[in-house]
Formats: structure tokens, C-alpha cells, sequence
């Protein structure tokens, strides 16, 4: 090696969300069309005729995203489509159609991709969702799942990270922590009885995207920022915090713990605040409403929409994330959430 040669940079130094930064200029060999790219929950395009595409993709890799051995071939199917359908709905968009590429093990049962597949079917049915292609190729030892869906929605109704402003309120769509706690029991990293159990692993191999919220919210017009929680709540916030160019701060009192994982953490003694922040995988939508729309929205909700509403802190124009303790100390928050170049999360 040549004296004073620049040290390469490693994926596990640099991370997930600092890759993406360094990639992201020169993308775009032409602006036709490309309304938002890298930098949200769906690349967006268009306008046509007064809509958008929404277009995403995510990948599932065996023993990093899941444990073949911890979740049904019908629930991996399943969560594999659902996780695409969470970012639909961060936009407040519609999902359309989606093609769906395997990487498979040679000596993998065919039953148990056919299986896979019944969960992929039954979620995309019940959100009326066409299956249109994608691609099958050999892997040499895991399963890889990638789904790539397109959604649309109304060019004036898509809701960005980067709409939110001082003033803003912030508000969640329901408990936060429930399926790290599933994770854990999975991994055997924390005890739990059967009963108690089946709740926070169901929660974490079938999540339930929100697209029907998430279109209630974009068709109000009354929210200026959203995002779903899947890095973790606080992980998450600091993605709508950089991209609006603000600050955020929160109650800790005010995060919603659901009294399952309360009930659970007096057994194992450990903090749920903790797992409610940072755990992520939680698929609930994180969202800024101005304070003049407040009244209406809260209104909207009571109305028209079934998810549970939480308001837990407000937007500042002070960059950083504070939290506001109990005894009404205030300190600041490093963000912290599920980063695909540290330790695996199944190692965590």
C-alpha cells in the first residue's frame, strides 16, 4: 500500500442514510417530469392530468430483515408487500400495481415460495392491487424478496418530509414500540409468556399499512409533512426534521406505549421508552399539522378516521430534537434507529 494514501471508507462506517447522501447528486440526467427523487418515502412523478406517480421499492434479505425460521412463509408474503404499502400511504397516495423479483436458493422447497405468495395475493386483494411481473434468478444461499410498487395520487394532495415549519404540530398514529418488543421475543433476547407474546409477534410479521388514513390526510389538505415510522420513531422524525430544515421537540410523557409493552417491560425490566423511539418497524404514520389547521384536523379525525391520534410535541425552527421530561427538563435526543450498515438488527 502506497504511504499516505486515503484510508477507504467502509459501509458499516459510513452507514445507511450516508450513502444515500453520497449518491444522490447527478441522479437526474433530466428534470422531465421527476417531481421529488431521492429523499422520501416514494420517488414522485408526473403531473398527469392533475395526478402522480408514486413509485418505491424495498428488499427483504433472509437473516437480515427476517428469520425464515421466525415467521410463515404467508406472513413473509405478506409483510414483504406491506412494508412497499407503508410508503404508499407516508405519501397519502394510492397503490396501483407491483412487480415482485425472488432470489431463491436451489434446494428451497417450491411449496414454501408458493406459500410466500398466498400472503402476497390476500394483501394485495384486499387493497386491490394487481401483481404484473418482476424477476426469478438463483441464489447462492438466501432469500432475497424485492417489491417494487407504483401508486398515484392527486398532485396537490402528496405529502413530503420536507413540508414541515416552526409552529407545526407533530402527531402520531398510534402505539410505537410493539413490534421491537416482537423482534426481541423472536430473537429470544427477552422472555414472554405465550399469550403475551403472540400479540407483539403478530404486530411485527403482519404489519397493517394505512393507506386508507394516509389518503384522508392528503385529501384534507390540512397536514404539511409526513412520513411512516419504520427506522424508529425518533429516526424518523429526523428525517422530516432534515429535509424540512427545522428542529423538533417531544413529550416523553406524550409517546403512546401500548399496555401490552408496559405490562411487558415490568416483567423483563426494561425501559419501553426505549423500544417505543428507536425499536422501528412500527408502520404508523408520523405527520406536521400547522396550528391553524389544528381544530379542523382533530375534527377530521373524530369524523372520518379509525386510527388512534396522538399529538406528542411540536416543530421549532432550531435545528436538533429535544425531549421534554416529566419533571419538565429538557434534553437533547441523538437520533437513533435501524441502520442496514451497523450490526445486523437480528444481532442487535
Amino acid at each position: 500500500m502506497l504511504s499516505g494514501r486515503k484510508k477507504a471508507l467502509k459501509f458499516d462506517e459510513i452507514g445507511e442514510f450516508g450513502f444515500i447522501e453520497s449518491i444522490k447528486k447527478d441522479c437526474n440526467t433530466t428534470l422531465n417530469d421527476v417531481i421529488k427523487g431521492i429523499g422520501d418515502d416514494c420517488a414522485v412523478f408526473g403531473p398527469y392530468s392533475g395526478r402522480v406517480l408514486l413509485f418505491t421499492t424495498d428488499m427483504l434479505v433472509e437473516d437480515i430483515h427476517f428469520l425464515k425460521a421466525k415467521i410463515t412463509p404467508y406472513q413473509l408474503g405478506w409483510k414483504s408487500i406491506a412494508v412497499n404499502l407503508s410508503d404508499i400511504a407516508a405519501m397519502g397516495g394510492r397503490p396501483l400495481v407491483l412487480l415482485i423479483s425472488l432470489a431463491i436458493p436451489a434446494e428451497m422447497d417450491v411449496e414454501l415460495i408458493q406459500d410466500i405468495y398466498k400472503g402476497m395475493k390476500n394483501i394485495c386483494e384486499h387493497y386491490k392491487i394487481n401483481i404484473v411481473g418482476g424477476d426469478t434468478v438463483a441464489s447462492p444461499d438466501k432469500l432475497i424478496i424485492n417489491v417494487s410498487l407504483i401508486g398515484d395520487a392527486k398532485e396537490n394532495e402528496v405529502l413530503y418530509r420536507s413540508g414541515a415549519r416552526p409552529g407545526d404540530s407533530i402527531y402520531l398514529t398510534g402505539n410505537v414500540g410493539d413490534s421491537f418488543a416482537g423482534l426481541n421475543i423472536l430473537k429470544k433476547e427477552i422472555p414472554s409468556t405465550k399469550s403475551i407474546a403472540s400479540h407483539f409477534i403478530k404486530i411485527h410479521n403482519e404489519p397493517k399499512p394505512l393507506i386508507e388514513t394516509g389518503m384522508a390526510i392528503a385529501a384534507s389538505g390540512l397536514a404539511n409533512a409526513m412520513i411512516d415510522v419504520s427506522d424508529g420513531l425518533l429516526s424518523d422524525l429526523g428525517h422530516i426534521c432534515k429535509e424540512s430544515g427545522v428542529g423538533a421537540m417531544f413529550f416523553k410523557s406524550k409517546i403512546p406505549i401500548s399496555s401490552e409493552l408496559k405490562l411487558l417491560a415490568s416483567r423483563v425490566r426494561f425501559d419501553p421508552l426505549d423500544f417505543a423511539l428507536s425499536g422501528g418497524e412500527d408502520y404508523l404514520l408520523l405527520l406536521t399539522v400547522p396550528e391553524s389547521n389544528i381544530k379542523d384536523f382533530e375534527m377530521l379525525w373524530k369524523d372520518k378516521v379509525a386510527s388512534p391520534l396522538y399529538l406528542i410535541g411540536g416543530i421549532r425552527q432550531k435545528k436538533g430534537i429535544k425531549m421534554v421530561n416529566d419533571d419538565g427538563s429538557i434534553e437533547e435526543i441523538i437520533k437513533r434507529g435501524f441502520n442496514h450498515f451497523s450490526p445486523s438488527f437480528l444481532d442487535t
